[in-house]
C-alpha cells in the first residue's frame, strides 16, 4: 500500500544495551575506507549466522506483538493511543510474509516453522470477506470478521503469500486462495488510461488512482499462478499488467507511484514499487528465457541502487530509506534476480545485507526490536515501534540464510 506514514522523531541514543554497545576495533581486519568502529562491528556481527539473526528477530515479535487469544497481532508495540484491538491486514500480512521466508529456510532451518505458517495462514481468514463479489481480505477486523474498503494491492500481497504457502506446505488450498485473490486483483482492471489495476475499490465521490503498487505486485501473483498450474492465461495476464505499468516507469530506471484518471503522474518514488517490477521480470526471464526481461530487471537493480541507496561515511554503508517493508519487496526482485541470473552477481543483495547486518548491531533496542532508520541514529527509543517495520527484519534475515 502507498498510504506510508512517516514519524519524524528527535533523535535517541541507546543506552546499557547490548545490541547497540560499541566495541574496540579489531586491529589489522578492517575494510579500506571504513572508520575502525565500523569495521570491527562488521566483523562481529557477519560472525552471527542470518538464521540466528531471523530466529532472535522472529521471538522478539512474538514476545511483543502476537495477541494469543484472537491468533492475531498489534498494531504498534507499545500500542498507540488510538490503536484497533488487532493490526491492519497489510501489516498482518508481512508477519506471512516473514513466516513463509522463515518456513522455506535450507538445512532444515525452516521445517520449525511450518506449523507456525500454517497458524497465521489461519488467522489472515478473520480479515476474509466471502460476500463480496469477488470475494476478499478486508483491512480490518471488526466485531470479528472482516470490515472496511477492500484494496488491491493489499490483497495482491497476501495472495504472493499464499502461492508462498502452497509451495512450501504443497496444500492445494492455498494455491486455491491465490487465485481466488488473483481474480479479486484483475476485477480492479479497468480500459480507463489504455488499462491498468485501481489502488483499491470504488467509494462515492473519491478520486481514484491506478498504482504501481496494485499493478507490480499483480504481475509477480500472475507469475507464480503460472507457475504452479501452467495455465497460460496467468502469463498472459502478467505480460499485459507490465505493459500497462511501463507508463510509471522514470527515465532513472526506477517506478513512479500512480497515475490519476485525468493521465497525471505522482512522481513520489519508492523501493517496493520497482521492486516488484524487478521481480516481474526475473520471473518471465526464468519462463520465457527471453533476454529482454533478464535485461530489463539488472536495468531495474542497477537503477534501483543508484536511486536509494546513500552512502554513510561514518557507518561504511549505503543506507536504504527508512521504510523496512519496502525495502524487503526490493529485496525479493533482488533475490530473484540473483536466481535466474547466470552471472550470479551479488550486488544487490550484498548490498541490503550491508544494511540490515548493520542495523543488527546499531539500531535494536532493549526489546530486540529495531529501529526503522538502520543506522541506528534516530527512533531507536521510538515507544510505538510499528509491526509493519519489525515483521520485514525477520523475512530480510530468514531470505538471507537462503542466499549464504
Amino acid at each position: 500500500m502507498n498510504h506510508v506514514k512517516v514519524l519524524l522523531l528527535s533523535a535517541a541514543l541507546c543506552v546499557g544495551t547490548a545490541a547497540c554497545s560499541s566495541v574496540a576495533p579489531s586491529p589489522g581486519l578492517q575494510p579500506e575506507g571504513k572508520a575502525p568502529e565500523a569495521a570491527a562491528s562488521e566483523e562481529r556481527n557477519n560472525a552471527v549466522p542470518a538464521k540466528q539473526m531471523a530466529d532472535q528477530t522472529y521471538r522478539a515479535l512474538m514476545n511483543f506483538y502476537y495477541i494469543e487469544k484472537s491468533n492475531l497481532y498489534l498494531e504498534n508495540y507499545t500500542p498507540a493511543k488510538d490503536d484497533k484491538p488487532n493490526s491492519f491486514l497489510w501489516p498482518y500480512s508481512t508477519v506471512i510474509s516473514a513466516v513463509n521466508a522463515l518456513a522455506s529456510m535450507p538445512d532444515g532451518g525452516g521445517e520449525k516453522y511450518r506449523d507456525d505458517l500454517i497458524r497465521v495462514l489461519d488467522g489472515v481468514e478473520k480479515y476474509w470477506v466471502s460476500g463480496g463479489k469477488p470475494p476478499a481480505y478486508a483491512p480490518t477486523v471488526q466485531n470479528g470478521r472482516g470490515g472496511g474498503q477492500k484494496f488491491y494491492d493489499d490483497n495482491e500481497w497476501v495472495g504472493l503469500d499464499m502461492a508462498d504457502a502452497y509451495r512450501t506446505l504443497k496444500d492445494p488450498k492455498y494455491l486455491r486462495k491465490a487465485e481466488d485473490i488473483f481474480r479479486f486483483a484483475v476485477s480492479g482492471w479497468s480500459e480507463e488510461l489504455g488499462g491498468g489495476i485501481f489502488w483499491r475499490e470504488p467509494k462515492p465521490n473519491e478520486e481514484r488512482t491506478k498504482n504501481t503498487c496494485s499493478n507490480g505486485p499483480a504481475a509477480v501473483l500472475a507469475l507464480k499462478l503460472y507457475e504452479a498450474t501452467k495455465d497460460q492465461s496467468y502469463l498472459e495476464w502478467a505480460k499485459k499488467i507490465l505493459d500497462w505499468t511501463a507508463k510509471l516507469k522514470s527515465p532513472e530506471n526506477v517506478y513512479w507511484d500512480h497515475m490519476k484518471l485525468d493521465g497525471s503522474i505522482n512522481k513520489r518514488i519508492f523501493t517496493y514499487n520497482v521492486g516488484t517490477v524487478l521481480h516481474a521480470n526475473a520471473l518471465l526471464y526464468k519462463i520465457t528465457g527471453e533476454k529482454k526481461y533478464l535485461d530489463e530487471a539488472k536495468a531495474l537493480a542497477a537503477g534501483s541502487l543508484a536511486h536509494f541507496a546513500k552512502k554513510d561515511a561514518s557507518a561504511g554503508v549505503a543506507f536504504f530509506p527508512q521504510t523496512p517493508w519496502f525495502n524487503v519487496v526490493l529485496l525479493r526482485g533482488y533475490a530473484e534476480l540473483y536466481r535466474v541470473d547466470p552471472a550470479h552477481d551479488r550486488t544487490y543483495i550484498d548490498a541490503m545485507r550491508a544494511n540490515v547486518r548493520y542495523a543488527w548491531e546499531h539500531a535494536r533496542d532493549q526489546n530486540g526490536l529495531f529501529s526503522k532508520d538502520w543506522s541506528g541514529k534516530t527512533d531507536i527509543a521510538e515507544p510505538h515501534k510499528r509491526l509493519l517495520d519489525q515483521a520485514p527484519m525477520v523475512e530480510y534475515y530468514a531470505l538471507l540464510a537462503q542466499l549464504e
